[in-house]
């Protein structure tokens, strides 16, 4: 399994503002599900539906920019309305294309996976998840929409998770908007559109000019596996790649169209996760939006830095002046880190290995061959064993079960692996002994086992009967326990969790001397079964446990005794347990008992220490 990270930012640029904005995000109070961001030169609605810019061709705000950063909004002057609405995203896994548009089209749906809430309103910013079924898995995508207080620009913060390989490896992704830059009369629905401006590559921005007042959207990114285009209203994630408009192999377009970025990724496997940090940019010219996105550090760049391998950005005039020749660029590269995940019967360990792409980047948006080197991370390690630390406490708590009355049951466990916790819980019952005697009885408990480690937990909770017969100092008990169990684990930078069940069945018979020190002999036989589970969460480090089933049998011997007021005992079980009790109980005239007992058990895993104190009542 790979993480593959790819920089691309998407921004609507920084300026200085006059006034400041304590926080840029809200949500909005007239239109259901819509998230608003605002300044004093930007203001934008995020549709809480499609995770799109824009809600419909006739709600404001679309996207709205005011270059005098006095928040002054012409509604007339919306990008996206009114009109016919077009901002969207894609992604396109194994040739089949999935599409959110603000128009309407919803191919991906929205969650309330990202912070428990299907629009998350941060301090600047606003977060929006959605997901959808390809393959028969479930594949997860967020953007998140940031805005500064004095921000001329958005950044928007795209992941997305793969739920299964993709057959070919592939996946795309695109993000597009029909800009009817409309800033002055004489502007229209019909912009110029161009690829690439002055020291920005072709395949790092698309820009679209209105007709008159030349003001500048453009979508931007310093990725180097990102493309741009121009199309007739396409929504084909591998569809911005150039322009596909005229066909000739020019960079400049005029038209009501589209213009759009592409990513692709290659070598994509289940859990994989896919990162783009892509910007609109806007500005009262081409020049002004390119040198704010370059002062703000738009599109994963430095602020106040031209990418290395980028030439110098100055002002040629019009985006669409200045595209009748390519531009020259250098280097591009991305990342890949794969994980292979082993395990021993307590521990899981994730190797982890970085290899990094670095190749020549052409201004047509070809690519030279790529120079690949790889990196040997620090491994992450973390205990699997938490189902089996609540099973070995139920099991110390199933072999001292005693039904005599009402008995609460407090019991707290160490484990050498550092796991610790309690065991709470009660136990009802009792016994009959007939003049010849014949012992006969029977009870139920309820016990709950919880643990944990930092951040990893386990936990239990068991339901056992039992039907005791007896004969003077022999005693033939048949025990049926059923078991809920549950765990959660982390390791490194991922996290899963799971539940399942089990049972335990058991007969086992033990004698009881008499005398001052009583000598204990047994033998028990018996079945132990938990149901095979599969983990939740990361599936980077997902497990699937197989069922089990464990016949087990141990002899059992030891001692009993008073000494003064107390009783006392001691215990060896062939399975490596050993108890230890001390404890204090009373028969009234009537015959009625009571006590309090305590115990040590220690396993092959731990000690469990306890408290029982219980009461019987003869009338």
């Amino acid at each position: 399994m790979k993480i593959m990270r790819v920089s691309l930012i998407a921004a609507l640029l920084a300026t200085t503002s006059l006034s400041a904005f304590a926080d840029t995000s809200s949500l909005s109070t007239t239109t259901t599900g819509m998230g608003v961001l605002e300044n004093d030169y930007v203001k934008a609605g995020v549709n809480g539906t499609t995770g799109t810019f824009g809600s419909g061709g006739n709600t404001s705000p679309g996207l709205l920019f005011d270059s005098t950063g006095t928040g002054t909004f012409n509604t007339d002057y919306d990008y996206l309305t009114p009109g016919s609405p077009f901002d969207g995203f894609s992604v396109k896994i194994d040739g089949t294309n999935y599409t959110n548009n603000n128009g309407g089209s919803t191919d991906i749906a929205n969650c309330d996976c990202r912070m428990g809430e299907t629009m998350f309103n941060g301090t600047n910013y606003l977060m929006w998840g959605g997901i959808w079924d390809h393959g028969g898995s479930q594949w997860e995508i967020e953007h998140t929409y940031s805005l500064g207080a004095t921000s001329q620009f958005v950044d928007i913060d795209t992941t997305i998770t793969a739920g299964t390989s993709a057959s070919d490896s592939t996946v795309y992704f695109g993000r597009f908007i029909d800009p009817d830059a409309r800033a002055a009369d004489g502007d229209s629905s019909s912009t110029d559109n161009v690829l690439g401006y002055s020291g920005i590559p072709d395949s790092n921005v698309a820009f679209s000019e209105a007709l008159s007042s030349r003001y500048a959207l453009g979508l931007y990114s310093t990725n180097s596996n990102v493309d741009a285009g121009i199309t007739g209203w396409s929504t084909e994630a591998d569809a911005y790649t150039e322009n596909a408009v005229d066909g000739d192999g020019s960079l400049t377009n005029t038209g009501d169209n589209t213009i759009g970025l592409t990513w692709v990724w290659t070598g994509v496997q289940a859990g994989d996760i896919l990162t783009a940090e892509y910007a609109y940019i806007f500005g009262p010219s081409a020049f002004d939006a390119a040198d704010e996105a370059i002062d703000g550090g738009a599109g994963g760049g430095t602020p106040g830095e031209t990418p290395s391998d980028w030439e110098a950005v100055e002002d040629v005039g019009s985006a669409t002046d200045a595209a009748s020749g390519p531009t020259v660029v250098g280097t591009g590269t991305s990342s890949i880190t794969s994980h292979t995940a082993t395990e021993t019967t307590t521990t899981q360990t994730i190797a982890r290995e970085k290899a990094t792409s670095t190749w020549d980047v052409y201004s047509d948006g070809s690519l030279g061959t790529a120079a690949v080197t790889t990196e040997t991370l620090a491994p992450f390690t973390g205990r699997i064993d938490q189902i089996a630390s609540a099973k070995d406490a139920v099991d110390v708590i199933i072999k001292g079960l005693e039904f005599d009355g009402v008995t609460a049951i407090g019991k707290t466990n160490k484990f050498d692996n550092g796991m610790t916790g309690n065991s709470r819980g009660f136990a009802v019952g009792g016994t009959k002994q007939n003049d010849e005697g014949l012992t006969v009885g029977g009870g139920f408990a309820n016990v709950k086992t919880e643990l944990k480690n930092g951040s990893d937990r386990g936990e239990a909770t068991a339901r056992a009967g039992q039907v005791i017969i007896g004969k003077n100092n022999t005693v033939l008990k048949v025990t049926h326990a059923m078991m809920d169990y549950g765990m959660e684990r982390t390791i490194g930078d991922f996290s899963n969790s799971a539940t399942t069940q089990g049972t335990d069945s058991s007969v086992s018979i033990r004698y009881t001397g008499e005398g001052k020190i009583k000598p204990i002999l047994g033998a028990t036989v018996g079945r132990n079964k938990i149901n095979g589970y599969t983990e939740s969460g990361s599936v980077q480090s997902a497990r699937s446990v197989a069922s089990t089933t464990e016949d087990y049998k141990f002899l059992t011997v030891g001692l009993a005794g008073k000494i003064g007021i107390f009783d006392v005992q001691a215990i060896r079980h062939t399975d490596d347990t050993n108890e230890l009790g001390i404890g204090i109980n009373k028969t009234t005239e009537k015959g009625s008992e009571f006590g309090i007992n305590v115990a040590r058990s220690q396993t092959s895993l731990g000690t469990t220490n306890s408290i029982v104190a219980g009461i019987t009542l003869k009338f």
